[in-house]
């Protein structure tokens, strides 16, 4: 595993700044963002809960048609009554207009529901300094990934585990480290999915394996008839390539996984 330079690789996570939640504040200050209070539901004390990190780019929330269905879907799922999508509409629009956001060239904005919670937060985006050939080093988690778990499918939470493991990568300068399941298979990256290239065909790990299918996932399974497939870690020698996607910092290549080195190809951000 090649050592990296952490302060490179790894992009600043900045604060999230809170200024919506439909609990009612116990108190209210005179000036400056309001104060919500979170109500102690099964969302905050259990993390039965779900939520979706959208990127906004020149005011607009990237696919949030997508990120909606899914936010509903992870809700129904465990239990959750949720607001219409025109409400959440609506909702997230007043929210940008009050976090003077309406006109922002990029930010990150998060919505967040439980029982008894709603909130909206917002903060930079942190790979919006990285260049399109910045590719990724990725190592292996110690934690396997639980494929008969109903939260592997939701963004939910519940992300202990997502957040261990990437602190664990951090400390030796990477930029994160991937999953894999019971089996042994290849399932996905502590805050991305991956793809990878053979005789230019992509291929990804399916669902069944483990993993929260992400919304570029999709988009990009879509433009590039991508075969889903059970992938080990002795496989990764036979492809050419290999790409992490996000709703943030889009489609990036992968440059190391563990022992296995891949040829990089800028692809681009996408969605820009």
């Amino acid at each position: 595993m090649t050592e990296s330079n952490t302060a490179d690789r790894q992009p600043e996570e900045p604060a999230e700044t809170t200024t919506e939640s439909d609990v009612t504040s116990t108190s209210e200050p005179e000036s400056g963002p309001k104060r919500r209070t979170i109500a102690l539901d099964e969302g905050y004390q259990f993390g039965l809960g779900v939520f979706e990190t959208m990127a906004l780019r020149s005011g607009r929330i990237m696919m949030l048609d997508r990120h909606l269905n899914r936010l509903r879907k992870g809700a129904e799922a465990l239990g959750i009554d949720v607001p219409s999508d025109d409400d959440l509409r609506w909702t997230l629009g007043e929210y940008l207009h009050e976090a003077d956001l309406e006109g922002a060239a990029s930010a990150v904005v998060k919505i967040i529901l439980s029982e008894a919670n709603t909130v909206i937060t917002n903060r930079e985006n942190p790979y919006d300094d990285w260049g399109p050939d910045r590719a990724l080093h990725l190592g292996w988690c110690t934690t396997r990934r639980n494929e008969r778990s109903l939260f592997t499918y939701h963004k939910t939470l519940n992300q202990g585990d997502n957040i261990l493991e990437f602190r664990k990568a951090h400390d030796l300068g990477l930029d994160g480290a991937v999953f894999l399941n019971s089996r042994g298979e290849v399932c996905e990256a502590t805050n991305a999915n991956l793809f990878f290239v053979r005789d230019n065909r992509w291929y990804t790990p399916a669902v069944e394996c483990g993993l929260l299918p992400g919304t570029v996932r999709q988009r990009v399974c879509e433009m590039h008839h991508a075969v889903e497939m059970h992938i080990r870690p002795d496989d990764l020698a036979g492809f050419d390539a290999c790409y992490a996607t996000n709703s943030l910092m889009g489609v990036r290549p992968v440059a190391v996984l563990g022992e296995a080195r891949f040829s990089v190809s800028p692809y681009g951000l996408f969605g820009r």
